[in-house]
């Protein structure tokens, strides 16, 4: 049950586990809009999302398989934001998208791979808070197991792969250094911003100070970590197959 790394690091776990949670009011608006649904029937068909088999081998990273099962629900819920506009994506677009996601997840799993060579781990309390994280999204007990068992994933299953995603993140932040995000930098940010968005009204630089700062300091993080994957890739055996 790999499959959940990826979701875990992506921030797509919630969307996985409680699509399948399903409580009884939920139920209900489902039947609901189900009808709806059916009495719309044929005046607009919903683009379809498109996968790879779930057997295929998207990428291999140092003899370590990522299948269509791992990259199959990263993939979909790229192409959520389209279908749900009604839109269907031209297969140059789905090609493109397929590359940029495969590429992402290998980035991943190379990571994943050197943290555990340089001796990170996660500790059973950081475990268990992640855990207790995941349940709270859920109204009882007996949902997160309901969610589980459409899952076809264990508790220990599940254990594991948060701890993979405490081993990732952990190792971000230790590895991954960025400069401090200067006073010029967002002002900078914040007249780039003004400028683009014409005669729309900004709010007052302070009161999105923050936002900025947090935005910045994710841009300079995601370079640094597409710097260190690149370096990592040179001493790894990397094949794609998308």
């Amino acid at each position: 049950m790999r499959k959940l790394t990826y979701l875990l690091i992506t921030g797509l776990l919630l969307v996985a586990l409680a699509a399948c949670g399903g409580n009884e009011n939920s139920s209900n608006d489902k039947k609901q809009e189900d009808t709806k649904t059916e009495e719309k029937a044929g005046e607009q068909k919903q683009p379809e999302v498109d996968k790879v088999d779930a057997d295929k081998v998207v990428a291999t990273v140092n003899g370590e398989e990522i299948t269509g099962e791992d990259f199959n629900p990263v993939y979909e819920q790229n192409q959520m934001q389209y279908v749900q506009m009604g839109q269907e994506l031209p297969k140059e677009q789905l090609e493109q998208m397929k590359k940029q996601i495969a590429e992402s997840l290998v980035g991943q799993e190379l990571i994943l791979q050197d943290a555990k060579d340089k001796g990170y781990e996660a500790s059973e309390e950081q475990v268990d808070k992640e855990l207790k994280g995941v349940k709270e999204s859920f109204e009882d007990e007996d949902q997160f197991k309901e969610a589980l068992k459409k899952n076809d994933m264990s508790v220990k299953e599940l254990r594991k792969q948060l701890a993979n995603n405490v081993l990732y993140t952990t190792y971000v932040d230790k590895e991954i250094k960025v400069d401090e995000v200067t006073e010029e930098e967002m002002k900078k940010s914040y007249e780039k911003a003004k400028e683009q968005g014409g005669s729309e009204e900004m709010p007052a630089y302070e009161d999105v100070k923050p936002q900025i700062k947090e935005g910045l300091e994710k841009e300079k993080q995601g370079k640094k970590m597409q710097e260190l994957v690149e370096k990592l890739k040179k001493d790894a055996d990397v094949k794609v197959n998308v």
